[in-house]
């Protein structure tokens, strides 16, 4: 059996044939499957540096990973490195993604850039509403990055000293993060959690963290206050149908956001829906709305 059922997400290659009727038969004949359409090279290729990305490096290991042959293996990595996809190491003779990959993912802005435009709309449309900070943020190999904000127009509003979160995870938006992970990945990931506070209300329990994880799972959002800003307040909801972790959340003083919580809790969820929405046809190979 092939094991490319390995990449769930990428295309199967295999087709069948419609039914088909014998001519002066009274009765159709059964279906007649036809072999599997061979991948092209191009689809190969990626599939090998889908297993780099994964971990696996040797040639024979991703041969028997892919169910290709081993010699076709050698035959794509050696074109890979001599386009700087893939470097080999001369010691272990394994393989791993090269500086090229490198280049084309060091600009965050680029690599999220189709997320930002389809969510650009839809943040200042919460913006307008709310009159808060809207920022989007995702979560990559387990650290936080934010990929595109728009300032609260007041003058007192909140502003953070950093977009990193510093191996922390506190507040609303770490949270709707990590609340998108595999219980695979998370657990062992809650496990080595040592998070330190640093207001009077950070939560530092990780047993507090995976219930209010839990709670988020059900409710669909997450509310926090004065965890990472003493007096600031951060609504969170997660967005849908990418590739890591997506949190749209606003941020603000804990008395502006208190009294308009419902709504601002609505609007969130309402924008990270039609986000979702209209970025998942990159991702499941539909159209999206247009």
């Amino acid at each position: 059996m092939s094991k490319r059922e390995n990449f769930p997400d990428q295309r199967k290659y295999s087709t069948f044939s419609p039914v088909s009727t014998t001519v002066g038969s009274a009765k159709a004949g059964p279906p007649a499957a036809e072999p599997a359409a061979a991948p092209s090279s191009l689809e190969r290729a990626t599939d090998i540096l889908i297993c780099l990305g994964y971990g696996i490096n040797s040639a024979t290991e991703i041969a028997t990973y892919c169910d290709y042959s081993i010699s076709t293996v050698h035959r794509l990595l050696q074109n890979l490195a001599d386009l700087n996809w893939v470097i080999q190491d001369d010691t272990s003779h394994k393989y791993f993604l090269g500086p090229l990959v490198n280049r084309l993912s060091a600009n965050i802005a680029t690599v999220h850039q189709y997320l930002i435009l389809h969510a650009m709309k839809e943040m200042s449309r919460i913006s307008n509403i709310t009159e808060e900070t809207v920022i989007l943020g995702a979560l990559e190999q387990l650290h936080y990055i934010k990929l595109h904000d728009i300032p609260s127009p007041h003058n007192l509003r909140i502003i953070e000293a950093s977009d990193r979160l510093k191996g922390q995870y506190l507040g609303a938006t770490a949270k709707v993060l990590l609340s998108q992970l595999d219980d695979k990945d998370l657990k062992p990931l809650l496990k080595h959690i040592r998070n330190e506070a640093v207001t009077p209300d950070s939560v530092t329990d990780n047993a507090v963290i995976l219930e209010q994880i839990l709670e988020i799972r059900r409710k669909g959002y997450f509310v926090s206050y004065g965890e990472r800003i003493k007096g600031a307040a951060c609504v969170s909801v997660p967005v849908k149908n990418y590739f890591c972790p997506v949190s749209l959340y606003i941020v603000g003083p804990e008395d502006r956001i208190k009294p308009r919580l419902e709504k601002c809790i609505k609007e969130l969820v309402s924008s990270a829906s039609v986000i979702s929405e209209d970025i998942a046809g990159a991702f499941n190979g539909q159209g999206g709305r247009g």
